[in-house]
């Protein structure tokens, strides 16, 4: 747990006004239970989620349970929005920003009852979602942690529980599958689940120290479970609790810091065992059919995946298209409708499959390359509407304030819409500037979509001794240049940066140094591409080899754009920068 409230005020509801709580952590009360709510600015998000909260606590007697709403140094109108509901919640407000992990210890070290509930405030609790986790955790008591059901707006699944990959991180098992599936419809026993509505026993909680405070905004729900997990203590997944998730609109992903998953990493990437696969097996996603030799026959269920490599179907990578697509339009959806503070409507699983089936690939007649096409027009529309919303907040000079006081952010246009033409651009650069055949390197972030480069052989970077992507970032500049001379000396002929990746010049100093040093780049509207092979490379690169005597011969030639002209290693990402603002390259996924 965190030590004390050396910054923190508390109000603790009956008792009004505001009271100091240093050094204050309250007893435990037999029953009952304690909801926690960290909130950051998000006013509006916050008024959505409380008003729901406590109507569906109206049945319960006032003994049985408390709403404790934890301030994070909100700087819009929240602390007018909390006051506002009296003696229905406890206020604890936090004198600087703690983030996720920090807010929910200074909310459970106030708790009085022997349960706690960490809830997001980007959720709507549906009724009776308290009573399936209470009962479900009374039946279970060998369970630490009891995770719920989250669905996005439109009745679609964002997390069914966690499960570990092979890649040795955690996945929300089942998002965007249909609320409905029988899949994400077992309670079961898992390694982790989500802290945005979590159960926790208080004792256990204690024991395991509370949240590590090391993790921001990511990661250190899973971190708890884990921990808990290797105690001896089980962790949950009940799907009769089920609640709306406006997924990351409250703190958002570009605040899942790098920190966070070098942490898990460093803690638990080569310790914890995977277990996804089992679960699809379980589920009857996934079969296998055991022969006398080998191959084995594989069934996978299209809903879990879409195979790769020389047999993959165009029609997989078009379905693959569409998902990602309809993934990110739900986010925009999401996030246009925290911002008008207007419920968004929650379809009925019949008009959930009936949506679905009208991209089923049984529909013959439907011209799926066109109808990418279209999509794409659509997201490039949305994401200049979003600029010009963008713009316009800008230019108010003033912010809206509610009835309530709550101030409404300032809004910004999507960094994920327009991504798939990013990937587009790539891959004509790609083609203008790599000749056939060539072996190319992308810094890809995993992403598949940007290795299907035309005629030339792309692969990750970084990568596993597979070939595959290697799951997380280099530690630093000296492992990054490793592996780069690694597969440069197997082969590889070119690397290609996204904008999306241009991040790197700046993090990895040294890196970009090293390509400054010795291999010409040509920068594209979308992506620089470095040339590791050739006469040009070669001779580049004596410069910064001992023995030998050369300077790089590329070196000023006409038409040739290398990150060295600029006299600056990260002069390519300050013009990507430049180009973002004007709404050229700010296109890329933030998850990428």
């Amino acid at each position: 747990m965190s030590g004390g409230f050396s910054d923190a005020a508390a109000s603790n509801g009956p008792t009004g006004g505001e009271a100091s709580s240093a050094g204050v952590t309250s007893e435990p009360a037999s029953g009952g239970v304690s909801i926690v709510v960290p909130v950051h600015g998000r006013a509006a998000l916050t008024r959505r989620c409380l008003d729901t909260l406590l109507a569906t606590l109206l049945a319960r007697p006032p003994a049985a349970f408390e709403v404790i709403v934890v301030d994070d140094a909100s700087t819009d109108g929240t602390p007018a929005l909390l006051r506002s509901y009296g003696e229905a919640i406890r206020r604890v407000t936090l004198m600087r920003n703690r983030g996720y992990a920090g807010a929910c210890n200074e909310g459970a070290a106030i708790a009085t009852h022997d349960t706690l509930v960490f809830l997001n405030n980007d959720t709507e609790p549906w009724h009776g979602w308290l009573e399936a986790l209470l009962a479900y955790a009374a039946a279970h008591p060998a369970a630490a942690i009891v995770g719920a059901k989250l669905l996005y707006p439109n009745g679609t699944v964002q997390h069914a529980g966690v499960a570990i990959g092979q890649d040795g991180y955690p996945h929300n098992l089942y998002a965007g599958l249909p609320a409905d599936h029988p899949a994400a419809n077992r309670s079961r026993r898992l390694q982790a689940v989500t802290g945005a509505c979590m159960l926790v026993r208080r004792a256990a909680f204690e024991r395991a120290g509370g949240f590590d405070v090391a993790y921001r905004n990511s990661l250190e729900d899973v971190d708890l479970c884990l921990r808990l997990g290797e105690a001896g203590s089980e962790v949950h997944y009940c799907h009769e609790a089920a609640l709306t998730h406006l997924e990351s609109a409250s703190r958002g992903r570009a605040q899942r810091f790098e920190a966070s998953v070098a942490r898990y990493r460093e803690r638990w990437r080569d310790r914890v065992i995977p277990d996804d696969l089992s679960i699809y097996a379980q589920d009857g996603l996934l079969a296998l059919e055991y022969r006398d030799a080998y191959p084995l026959r594989l069934s996978v269920s299209p809903l879990l995946a879409c195979l790769a490599g020389e047999r993959e179907q165009e029609i997989e990578t078009l379905l693959e298209a569409y998902a990602g697509q309809v993934a990110d339009l739900m986010a925009e959806v999401v996030r246009l409708s925290a911002l008008a503070g207007m419920p968004p409507q929650r379809p009925q699983a019949e008009r959930a499959r009936a949506r679905w089936g009208a991209l089923a690939p049984r529909r013959r007649s439907l011209d799926h390359r066109a109808f990418l096409a279209h999509a794409n027009a659509l997201e490039d529309q949305v994401r200049e509407l979003q600029q010009r919303l963008q713009d316009a907040d800008a230019g108010a000079g003033e912010a809206w304030t509610g009835a309530q006081g709550e101030v409404a952010p300032a809004f910004t246009a999507s960094a994920s819409l327009g991504y798939r033409r990013l990937i587009e651009r790539v891959r004509a650069a790609v083609a203008e500037a790599v000749p056939d055949g060539a072996s190319v390197l992308v810094v890809s972030r995993g992403d598949h979509e940007l290795l299907r480069l035309g005629s030339t052989t792309a692969a990750h970077f970084p990568q596993d001794a597979s070939g595959g992507y290697l799951g997380h970032h280099p530690r630093d500049s000296e492992e990054a240049i490793a592996r780069l001379e690694s597969l440069r000396r197997r082969g590889a002929d070119y690397l290609v940066l996204p904008c999306t990746s241009y991040w790197w010049l700046e993090h990895y100093a040294g890196f970009a140094e090293h390509l400054r040093a010795r291999y010409p780049a040509i920068e594209a509207r979308a992506c620089a591409i470095f040339r590791l092979c050739g006469q040009e490379a070669a001779t580049a690169g004596r410069a910064g080899r001992a023995g030998d005597d050369a300077d790089a011969a590329t070196a000023g030639r006409p038409g040739s754009a290398t990150v060295g002209d600029a006299g600056d290693a990260t002069a390519a990402q300050a013009r990507a920068v430049t180009a973002a603002r004007a709404g050229d390259t700010n296109t890329g996924r933030a998850a990428r």
